[in-house]
């Protein structure tokens, strides 16, 4: 009789692994900041360390690429389209304010720790090599002529600010962060649409307010701020 055939699961290509370890990365990068080892990275990434440097150059590469997975919006477009539905219009507000500000802390606690990053010596020289080469923290081909490899340090002419790479930064970057706060503003009016007849302003207006409102708190100063409480937001949008 036949033994039973076992698939093998398909290796993961480099960009799989790549994206696999930022997600992982995440939970630490909010939680240590710039302070995160690889050695914590790997175990909850489930990988040997010497398999982070197979898949980043380095622990600035790999932090930068966790730093773009968080502040990717998908997840928190996701987390509002996933909430149960509400009793009234209060309780949506309330929910969507829960998951908002939340995000926004987390945000912010990721922001903090990119900018220890790449404001850190190993930042900065991570950042010269790659300018010297034409391409960001990511590997990604820099727009325009490529600086000259032998252009010096990082103050020569070819330097770069350390945060001009990430996709916060520059013209880009405020495409970027537009484009993010349009995809969750469109998931918020799909959530308080249903109550149309109960406001005095358009669903659109009213996720501009509350997306103003939670996210323009200013960062936390203490690590268990947690800012003005969402009740009381809720209770000067009503």
């Amino acid at each position: 009789m036949d033994e039973p055939r076992t698939e093998r699961a398909r290796p993961m290509s480099r960009d799989e692994r790549r994206a696999a370890i930022a997600l992982a990365t995440v939970p630490l990068l909010e939680a240590h900041g710039a302070q995160v080892s690889t050695r914590q990275i790997a175990v909850a990434a489930g990988v040997a360390e010497g398999t982070l440097f197979r898949a980043f150059d380095d622990k600035v590469e790999l932090l930068t690429a966790a730093a773009e997975r968080a502040l990717d919006p998908t997840a928190g477009v996701a987390e509002i389209d996933d909430l149960p539905p509400a009793a009234d219009l209060a309780a949506e507000l309330t929910q969507l304010a829960d998951v908002m500000s939340a995000r926004g802390r987390r945000v912010r606690r990721v922001m903090f720790a990119v900018h220890a990053i790449l404001a850190s010596d190993e930042g900065r020289r991570a950042t010269a090599v790659r300018g010297a080469r034409g391409a960001d923290l990511l590997g990604r081909p820099l727009p325009g002529p490529s600086p000259r490899a032998d252009a010096g340090a990082v103050d020569g002419p070819a330097a770069h600010h350390p945060g001009d790479r990430l996709p916060l930064h520059g013209p880009s970057g405020r495409d970027a962060r537009l484009r993010a706060l349009a995809e969750v503003g469109a998931a918020v009016v799909r959530r308080v649409e249903p109550y149309r007849a109960e406001l005095r302003v358009e669903p659109e207006r009213l996720a501009h307010l509350l997306i103003a409102t939670v996210m323009g708190q200013g960062p936390p100063v203490l690590p268990d701020d947690g800012g003005v409480p969402v009740a009381e937001l809720v209770d000067v949008l009503l």
